[in-house]
């Protein structure tokens, strides 16, 4: 028989929603004015941040830049649990019990930082290097006698599992290239290097020896170093006309190594835990509409191939998540009020990955915010250096169902977050095309001889 492997750690990864994002555990966009567009940058490569969706858009920069930018993230995580009377071996609780209780998550960073060059001002080619936070997030439930799911195991009075604690944290490293095949087509990719800490506490997908209620005990998945990944990107940017643009990319999975702890017995022996995952592929199309004076709207589609990910896409029965594939629809635009200062504007939609059962298994980290709404602006300093700031939030939204762990006991997940985003973009170099024609002409010197 296999092991249940509980995919509660997994879904734990989904919490980039509690805490930075939607799409289930993906980031939807990197730095405040990709953020404050709601990452709707397939086609509208409108500074580096735009590269995190389409490293073709490296060729469509105006000039070479650099951004540096940082995120504080606010979530607000709520569970609600119900074990009712006879739940037990159908003798205890004697009484029904029912409870809420509110994550200390705090305030939860994130990064996008990162620089694009060419070598020459005329040059076809345009490279990169990213630094993105692409899943982040945590829950901190501390212990309640109140809520039956965070109570002592004190049986016949309780039944719990005691505090419920994650933290996931994943950047990635994204050195690209882009090159301008013709006046209108141009082509990026690259590698996708991972790093990711997490950890667990309990770590549910490893259930360990049952207790006399015959209910399952979990050791704590806390002990570990940093986990290595990899994977690759690959887009396109097609300008149809002055107007009018296209853009399409394709994010690889990111094949993880396996996420391996050193955890204990009840009894304190040494027990080595882990598990296997992919993060998942993701596909995504945009359009860009330039025409309007001094504006520019861009409308995204992304698929998240959570259905054929490693784990993700596994049947409960056979350990793994049964998560569905999430479509996304990002509407995002930027008006120019002055030549110095723009404003921005975006909304997503992203359809939920998590079944509404066996809710227990999203506790550590739920990834279940469905819509979330993006504000923003810049203003340039100096002609090379501008400031951006953006507000996100996402709409509370929750999930209630069974639970696997405590039959008939029932579960209620809601979520919500706020997050500042605020950065600076330095543009240096000349624009591209800017070759030896663009020049002044030599002048010759008082000898006759040319400069």
């Amino acid at each position: 028989m296999k092991s249940r492997r509980p995919t509660f750690v997994l879904l734990a990864l989904v919490g980039v929603t509690s805490s930075a994002s939607a799409q289930g555990l993906i980031s939807p966009g990197a730095g405040p004015i990709n953020r404050a567009m709601a990452g709707a940058s397939t086609a509208a490569p409108v500074d580096f941040g735009s590269t995190y969706w389409n490293p073709a858009n490296l060729s469509g920069l105006d000039r070479p830049e650099f951004l540096l930018g940082s995120e504080l993230i606010i979530p607000s995580t709520h569970l609600t649990t119900s074990l009712p009377a006879g739940a037990i071996n159908g003798v205890l609780p004697r009484e029904g019990r029912y409870g809420v209780s509110r994550s200390d998550s705090g305030v939860v960073p994130n990064l996008a930082t990162g620089v694009a060059f060419r070598l020459s001002d005329d040059s076809h080619w345009t490279f990169g290097l990213g630094i993105f936070g692409y899943v982040g997030g945590n829950v901190n439930f501390a212990g309640s006698e109140t809520t039956p799911l965070l109570a002592s195991r004190r049986p016949p009075r309780s039944f719990g599992f005691g505090p419920i604690w994650a933290n996931a944290s994943m950047l990635t490293i994204n050195p690209s290239a882009s090159v301008r095949l013709t006046d209108r087509l141009s082509v990026g990719g690259g590698p996708v290097i991972s790093n990711m800490a997490l950890g667990f506490s309990p770590a549910f997908f490893a259930p360990g020896p049952r207790d006399d209620l015959g209910l399952n005990t979990y050791p704590t998945g806390t002990n570990a170093r940093a986990f290595w990944g990899g994977g690759f990107q690959l887009g396109l940017l097609y300008e149809m006309s002055e107007d009018w643009n296209l853009g399409f990319s394709y994010k690889s999975p990111i094949w993880q190594e396996r996420w391996g702890f050193n955890a204990a017995t009840p009894d304190l022996s040494a027990r080595r835990i882990g598990i296997q995952a992919q993060i998942p592929a993701i596909y995504s199309w945009g359009v860009a509409y330039k025409g309007f004076d001094r504006a520019l709207i861009d409308v995204d589609l992304r698929y998240v191939d959570y259905a054929n990910a490693a784990l993700f896409g596994e049947s409960v029965q056979d350990g793994g998540l049964g998560w569905r594939g999430a479509f996304a629809v990002a509407v995002g635009g930027q008006y120019a009020l002055t030549e110095r200062t723009t404003v921005r504007g975006g909304y997503l939609y992203n359809t939920n990955p998590i079944p509404d059962t066996a809710t227990l298994f999203n506790v550590q980290l739920p990834g279940i915010i469905t819509n979330t709404l993006s504000l923003g602006g810049s203003f340039r300093l100096t002609d090379d250096v501008t400031m951006s700031l953006a507000w996100v939030h996402g709409f509370r939204n929750s999930i209630e169902g069974g639970i696997r762990e405590e039959a008939l006991a029932t579960a209620k997940i809601d979520s919500q977050y706020d997050s500042i985003v605020a950065g600076f973009n330095v543009q240096f170099g000349g624009r591209p095309g800017a070759d030896r024609r663009n020049r002044p002409a030599p002048r010759p010197d008082e000898s006759g001889l040319v400069e």
